[in-house]
Order: structure tokens, then sequence, then C-alpha cells
């Protein structure tokens, strides 16, 4: 008698166990069912998207019009003063050293805040120094990339300008002036320069601001100020006829083979440092 007891009792037991079995593959099936179905909607929501896009057919396409410059919307260059600007004193109140650095692209952002910083602060503008020593290892130099003569003379009724700061006789001794070095906080305000460094500049004659990437505020209300770095980055700054001539030759032989597009990969150590 016990074991038949025993027999029914694992006789309800395995009832019970093979309804809750039933419940969960009715359950999986469910879901199964549900995704399929939004995948089947999704292919179908995928495929009439790309028929949309394939019913334009390649004549339908001006190459010729994909090719052209954007229109400018009524948009024009802004580098040109357009209210009072007097050129700079003669009596400056001392020199402006810079040291950019960062890729050639921040360089070049560098020497445009450069020329607008003396600008603010009524000082000469010693050429400005490109780092060679973190990244690039290339010791050309403001002299061996750029156009200095028509750097210097394109901003001549801006800033003035000179490829090293002079020596000065004193008591009968030559003595060479030293930048006093500073280093400007990141995106700097104006009233930084006209305070801060400007009081650094009177007292020592000149300074040197390092490093130099993105040290001055790019957003400033002053129009003038934004078109004087407009003059730099599209006029003054002129590559040397050599590269010039280098450059221009590999973009006609790109040409010769049709248009064509270039791309910046930013894959550089300095890059992959902040970004990773």
């Amino acid at each position: 008698m016990r074991r038949s007891g025993l027999h029914r009792q694992h006789g309800k037991q395995g009832a019970g166990g093979g309804g809750g079995g039933a419940k969960g593959i009715y359950t999986k099936l469910t879901i199964a069912v549900v995704v399929l179905l939004i995948c089947t909607l999704s292919l179908l929501f995928s495929a009439t998207i790309g028929g949309n896009r394939g019913s334009l057919e390649p004549s339908e396409i001006n190459a010729e019009e994909l090719w052209e410059s954007a229109k400018s919307s009524g948009w024009r260059p802004s580098s040109a003063p357009r209210s009072d600007w007097p050129s700079p004193p003669r009596e400056t109140n001392g020199y402006l050293r810079v040291r950019c650095n960062g890729g050639l692209n921040q360089q070049r952002s560098a020497i445009c805040n450069a020329v607008l910083a003396a600008r603010i602060m009524n000082a000469t503008l010693v050429l400005p120094e490109l780092d060679a020593n973190s990244f690039w290892h290339d010791e050309s130099g403001f002299q061996g990339i750029y156009d200095v003569e028509h750097f210097i003379q394109t901003l001549k009724y801006d800033v003035q300008i000179v490829e090293s700061i002079p020596e000065i006789r004193k008591n009968g001794k030559t003595k060479k002036i030293k930048g006093y070095q500073l280093r400007p906080p990141r995106d700097a305000p104006i009233e930084w320069y006209t305070t801060v460094a400007l009081k650094k500049m009177q007292e020592h004659g000149a300074i040197y601001l390092t490093p130099f990437s993105h040290r001055l505020a790019e957003e400033i209300d002053n129009p003038e100020y934004q078109r004087l770095r407009c003059r730099v980055n599209y006029h003054a700054l002129r590559f040397k006829p050599n590269i010039m001539q280098l450059s221009e030759s590999i973009v006609d032989k790109l040409r010769a083979q049709g248009h064509f597009m270039s791309i910046h990969l930013r894959f550089e150590m300095d890059m992959l440092a902040f970004a990773g």
C-alpha cells in the first residue's frame, strides 16, 4: 500500500511538471513568433526604402552640378575692413612671441590668433614659431613653409611684424630681449590679453606665449577682429612657391583622372591619445 501511494504521488508530480513544461514551450514559441514578425516588418520596411532609392536613375543626376562649387546664397567674403581701422602706430608696447603647437591646421589657426593678439595689445609680432618637436619632427619652420615677405606686406596695415626680436644697445653693450614666458589659458578672453599679458609685456619688453593652440576665444563680439582673422588665413598665409608648384602638379594629375575627393583620416598619434 505504501508503494502504491508513493506511485500515485509521483504521478501527480509528473503531471504538474508536464503542465509547467507545456507552458514554458508556449511562452518560447510566442516570443519566437513576435521576434519573427518584427524581423519581417523590418525587412519589408528596408526593402521599401531601398526600392525608393533605387528608383533614381543615373540619368536624373547631373554630375556637373554635383561637382560645382556650392552657391553662396548671398554670403560674401568678409576679410576687408568695413569700418574705421587705423594702421598700427610706430611705437608699440613690446614684442609678442608665440609657439604654435598641434597639427598643421591648429598651427595655422594659432597664427591667425597671434596676429589678432598683437593687434589687441598693440604689440610687434615676431614671426610665429611652429612646434616641430612634439610630433612632426620637421625643422622647416615658418620661413620654410610660408612666404614671409607676402605675410608681412599683406598685414602691414594691421600689425607690425619682424622676423626676430632686434638686439638693443644699453650702456654701450648689446643686449638681447628675453621674452617673459606665459602660458595663456585655453580660449582666453580678450581681457586676459589686455590685462595679464599686456602688463608683463610692458614690464619685460617682450612676452613668449607657449603653447599657443586655441589660446584666444573664437567667439569675439567684434566683427573687425574676425575679419582680421580671415585676412590672415585667406590672404596673408601663402605657401612658398616650391610648395605651391608641387601641390598644383599633384592636383592636376588627380584632376586628369576625373573628379576626386580628399579625406583627412585623422589617424595621428595625438588624436589617438586625446580621443582614444
